[in-house]
């Protein structure tokens, strides 16, 4: 089971949260929250402290790496663990989300083990179930 830690879901796709929500409580997860777009997200990091944040690349009018350039510019949130998700497969997107500061990445779509591995790796929680 993971330690209490706060998680952000930041993606345009309701279903996509969901399905995202239901993996983190399977890993025992039991602070998410999930928002719809890049400025809500902002609103919420501004408004409450998180441990992690979850955020879809391609969402309209701000994408993620937009609000991952955000958040590392803000020094209350710049240390957040930001994971980035995208059916991006290049090496550019790689290397844009790498250079952005992008903890970890994850192909769209993924299996609920990829994001648990992509959870333990940040080495913020203790080995999820």
């Amino acid at each position: 089971m993971a330690e209490t830690r706060r998680v952000l879901i930041v993606d345009d796709s309701k279903t996509v949260c969901s399905v995202i929500e239901k993996i983190l409580h399977s890993c025992g997860f039991d602070e998410i929250e999930a928002v719809q777009n890049g400025q809500a997200a902002l609103d919420r990091l501004h408004a409450t402290h998180f441990d992690i944040i979850i955020c879809d690349w391609e969402m309209s009018p701000m994408s993620g790496i937009d609000v991952l350039n955000k958040v590392r510019q803000q020094d209350n949130i710049r240390n957040t663990y930001f994971i980035l998700m995208s059916a991006k497969r290049d090496m550019e997107w790689i290397l844009a989300a790498k250079k952005a500061g992008a903890d970890g990445l994850i192909t769209k779509p993924f299996t609920p083990d990829t994001l648990k591995q992509k959870i333990s790796q940040l080495g913020a929680v203790h080995a999820v179930a």
